[in-house]
């Protein structure tokens, strides 16, 4: 068994996170439920059972795919042969969706080192991470046949959407409170912790501490040059002066805000054609 007791990830077919589907399967004992990381058929005094996911026929049209209910954010892959044959794959490319409708060819089709054995296991950092509902494995070169085991891997799983984050921003000081003071001044706002996208900000007013010399009331807040990380609070007076302003803001993103400036990968546009399954033209027997 792999040991995660010293890393901060989460291993997700280990833990059952994700739904999984091939392309094809050689037979019912190299299924994806064998291509899981580390596979070992140990039912004794039985005939010896498939060690990994293997393919009917091995070509470039062959491949596993990796699919959860919300977007997660994949940050690592381990990939490794089939454990009883001398089947691996020597290179691959990475596909993925947000929507499950527009695919996405990761680092633009970059096409990235497989195994040079089938026990061995190597490593593919996600960086950037794969912020995505689905994710799949396109074997490229192999040696003998496509064969392989593998696991994905993500964060805490807070991460996960719905997020929301909440709290008070002050001006702080009497920046906006004499005549010569500007009209607006800018808080930077940190948020405690990085949102997978952009979110929405709303501001409201908790206290307001002005000076009334020619009867006006006025002011404003404005959340601005919102990213991930934070946002810049800008406090705005009129003609009146203000001590002191506070602000509660609210922070939230949901699936449906996923920023498409997250992807700067190119699109994939035959998905349909590989992914699905072509009707036959002849009637079964």
């Amino acid at each position: 068994m792999t040991d995660f007791s010293n890393q901060d990830l989460v291993p997700c077919f280990a833990f059952a996170c994700l739904n999984l589907r091939s392309s094809s399967d050689l037979d019912a004992d190299h299924g994806v439920k064998q291509g899981i990381l580390n596979f070992k058929y140990d039912r004794k005094g039985l005939s010896k059972g498939g060690e990994g996911w293997r393919p009917s026929i091995s070509d470039k049209n062959q491949f596993v795919i990796a699919s959860s209910m919300i977007p997660m954010r994949f940050v690592k892959l381990d990939l490794q042969g089939s454990g009883n044959s001398e089947s691996f794959i020597t290179s691959y490319i990475i596909r993925y969706s947000l929507n499950n409708k527009k695919w996405y060819e990761y680092k633009n089709g970059e096409v990235f080192k497989g195994n040079i054995d089938n026990e061995s296991i190597v490593s593919q950092e996600l960086n950037p991470p794969i912020i995505a509902r689905s994710i799949s494995i396109h074997p490229q070169t192999w040696r003998n046949d496509i064969g392989l085991r593998w696991e994905l891997y993500t964060r805490e799983f807070e991460e996960l959407s719905p997020q929301i984050q909440m709290g008070t921003i002050s001006i702080g000081d009497k920046t906006l409170g004499n005549s010569k003071s500007p009209l607006e001044y800018t808080r930077k706002v940190h948020f405690e912790k990085e949102f997978i996208g952009i979110p929405k900000v709303s501001l409201g007013i908790k206290s307001l501490d002005y000076a009334n010399e020619n009867g006006q009331h006025r002011c404003s807040v404005e959340a601005r040059n919102i990213t991930t990380k934070g946002f810049d609070c800008v406090f705005k007076r009129f003609d009146n002066l203000i001590n002191e302003l506070s602000v509660d803001f609210t922070a939230a993103w949901t699936n449906d805000l996923i920023d498409s400036n997250l992807i700067q990968d190119k699109e994939f546009k035959n998905a349909n054609s590989l992914f699905f399954y072509k009707k036959s033209s002849q009637p079964s027997q």
